[in-house]
């Protein structure tokens, strides 16, 4: 059986064959946008599929052009448990299996192409579904290479996109609207900075990685936390360089992490600031202390007790949630 899918129709099957899926979610597609995992429903992180899958175009050129982004191929590696991603170099398939379900669409994985192009799709079962499913092994699966050299490549992204012209694109309504991920199903850490990050070991970490200069970077971190820690995550930041009265504390999403050899340490991640609260002395100590937070504590992954305590310290009408 095939059925015709297009517009909001075909984003709507994506998210719910993404939701149902229990064994299989592959994926092919020439390119990859910004906040393309969007295009999925959120319950994945959570209940993954035990076969993941991707199957993607990377290379210098095409993450220069800006038509694959490798901070997200990124983000699927750490977020999508078992998932593995291979490269192809040259296809224009759009094809998305879930389970005993295939979908042939013009659509590829990026919001743009779902909001704002008139894409269409075939969604496939019974035979027809063989069939394609060994297309993708065979063709695609088979032939395709490891991703290994990602440092490399979000560095060109970076240097690509400081380079980029401003340019004002005419989008064609639709009424397909991706439906932003919440913070639901990510992990929120707390950080604390015992001291002031210098302008030369910034502006190393910066050259090296060429991280946005709007970009904040903490210094160092431990092993342990660089492994576990995944892009998109977010963290409670103390500001502990000070003896003010009051102590900043940031809300921030993590941008990026990368390993720098610097005089302040070697693993670092960089972040983008939600919020920034101040808070009394006294009081700063005291949610530590709420939060089973020891006062040299300088990382640690929270759990649901712990973020509930400093939620209702820092931001008490609206609790934060977590995994």
């Amino acid at each position: 059986m095939a059925k015709f899918l297009s517009g909001a129709k075909l984003y709507e099957t994506i998210q719910q064959m993404s939701r149902e899926a229990k064994e299989v979610m592959w994926i092919c597609s020439p390119s990859v946008g910004f906040d393309a995992h969007e295009i999925f429903s959120q319950e994945i992180l959570k209940n993954p599929p035990s076969d993941i899958r991707f199957i993607f175009r990377i290379n210098d050129d095409v993450v220069k052009r800006g038509d694959t982004n490798p901070y997200e191929v990124e983000y699927f590696i750490e977020h999508f448990k078992n998932s593995i991603v291979k490269s192809f170099e040259s296809f224009q398939s759009g094809i998305y299996i879930f389970d005993k379900l295939a979908l042939l669409t013009s659509a590829n994985l990026t919001k743009t192409d779902f909001e704002s192009n008139n894409e269409t799709g075939v969604l496939i079962d019974g035979v027809e579904f063989d069939e394609v499913k060994s297309f993708f092994v065979t063709i695609f699966w088979e032939k395709g290479k490891p991703i290994r050299d990602l440092k490399n490549y979000k560095k060109i992204w970076s240097i690509s996109k400081k380079n980029e012209s401003i340019r004002s694109v005419k989008k064609t309504r639709t009424p397909v609207r991706i439906r932003k991920w919440t913070d639901d199903f990510i992990s929120t850490w707390y950080f604390a900075i015992p001291e002031q990050i210098s302008k030369q070991s910034d502006r190393k970490i910066k050259k090296e990685t060429n991280w946005s200069t709007k970009l904040a970077v903490m210094p160092d971190i431990g092993p342990s936390s660089f492994k576990q820690l995944k892009l998109g995550d977010l963290a409670f930041i103390a500001n502990l360089t000070k003896r003010q009265r009051k102590i900043p504390v940031e809300f921030a999403q993590i941008y990026d992490k990368s390993k720098v050899e610097t005089d302040q340490g070697d693993l670092h991640f960089s972040y983008k600031t939600r919020k920034t609260y101040l808070v009394e002395r006294n009081r700063f100590y005291e949610m530590l202390q709420n939060a089973t937070i020891g006062l040299k504590n300088s990382e640690i992954l929270l759990n649901d007790y712990q973020l509930t305590q400093i939620s209702k310290t820092l931001s008490p009408k609206k609790p934060i949630k977590n995994i």
